[in-house]
């Protein structure tokens, strides 16, 4: 008798069940950049016709001394979205934004409070500036082409000639009324003292600060 014999064979490979592929690797999303309100930013970004004249970076100022290493115009982002704001208008209007001065580190505040201890005009450091927490801005206005129109004063005029109740009187005051319109539509409050100083109605909510520009 013949005994037949079966092999079975897997063509091209042992017996064994082949290894499972390998898991696929995961891969992690980089984080999203998170822009918060209280943000420094440079207002340069946000409003680009602006013209910068930041003083305190020249030695054209009332310290006649250069105290800003750069001339930057940073605000708190919640600011300079109302500052936007206030620039959409006013371009409408053939204006554009001249800025002098924007946040201000701490450590300057004492150095102009050295120069001018009255708080009329310049805050004592050891309360702060609303500069200082990045929430206020001192601004004029330039025409579309970047050309001057006539303003009250001066920057800094420390003097009655500059306060609010004078400086938007009559023809000589007609640009500071037309930015005062612009800037309180936006939601900025102006300094009695000082028709180009306007400070965010929640300015004292964002931290004071000491970062340098």
């Amino acid at each position: 008798m013949w005994r037949v014999v079966v092999a079975t064979v897997t063509a091209g490979c042992a017996a064994s069940a082949a290894p499972p592929p390998p898991a696929p690797v995961a891969v992690t999303a980089p984080d999203a950049i998170v822009e918060r309100e209280d943000d420094l930013v440079d207002v340069t970004a946000v409003i680009p016709d602006a013209v910068l004249d930041i003083r305190y970076a020249t030695d054209n100022n009332f310290t006649h001394t250069v105290l800003y290493a750069v001339a930057r115009c940073k605000l708190r982002r919640g600011v300079a979205t109302r500052l936007a704001t206030a620039a959409t208008a006013l371009r409408a209007a053939g204006r554009r934004l001249l800025l002098w001065d924007c946040y201000r580190p701490r450590a300057i505040q004492a150095v102009l409070w050295k120069r001018v201890p009255d708080a009329r005009y310049v805050a004592p450091p050891s309360v702060g500036s609303k500069h200082n927490h990045g929430a206020a801005v001192d601004c004029a206005l330039v025409a579309a082409d970047g050309t001057a129109v006539a303003l009250p004063t001066a920057f800094d005029e420390f003097s009655a000639a500059a306060h609010r109740d004078h400086a938007l009187r009559g023809e000589a005051g007609a640009e500071a009324k037309r930015l005062e319109a612009a800037m309180q539509a936006a939601g900025f409050v102006g300094l009695a003292t000082e028709w180009w100083h306007f400070d965010a109605p929640d300015a004292t909510k964002y931290p004071i600060s000491d970062d340098p520009l």
